[in-house]
C-alpha cells in the first residue's frame, strides 16, 4: 500500500520530471499497474461499505422520517 507522499512522489516524476511509467517502477521496485493507479488518483483510498450497516432500532422508522424529510422540503422556510 502506498503512503499520500509516496503516490506524490510518483505523481512528481511522471508529470514533472517526464519519467515514463516503466522507469518508474524499475526504480521504485514497484508493478506499472501500481504506478498507474497511483497516477489516476492522487488522493488517499477511501473506506467503502459493501453492505449498508443493519439498523435494529431505526429500521422500522426509516420510511416514516424519510417521508418527514420530504414534506419538510416542500414547506416555507422559517
Amino acid at each position: 500500500m502506498l503512503t499520500v507522499d509516496q503516490r506524490e512522489q510518483i505523481r512528481r516524476d511522471y508529470y514533472i520530471e517526464g519519467r515514463n511509467i516503466r522507469q518508474i517502477a524499475r526504480e521504485d521496485h514497484r508493478d506499472r499497474r501500481t504506478i498507474r493507479k497511483a497516477l489516476g488518483d492522487a488522493g488517499p483510498p477511501r473506506y467503502t461499505l459493501r453492505e449498508p450497516r443493519a439498523r435494529p432500532v431505526l429500521g422500522p422508522f426509516v420510511a416514516l422520517i424519510d417521508t418527514w424529510l420530504r414534506e419538510d422540503l416542500s414547506r416555507p422556510l422559517k
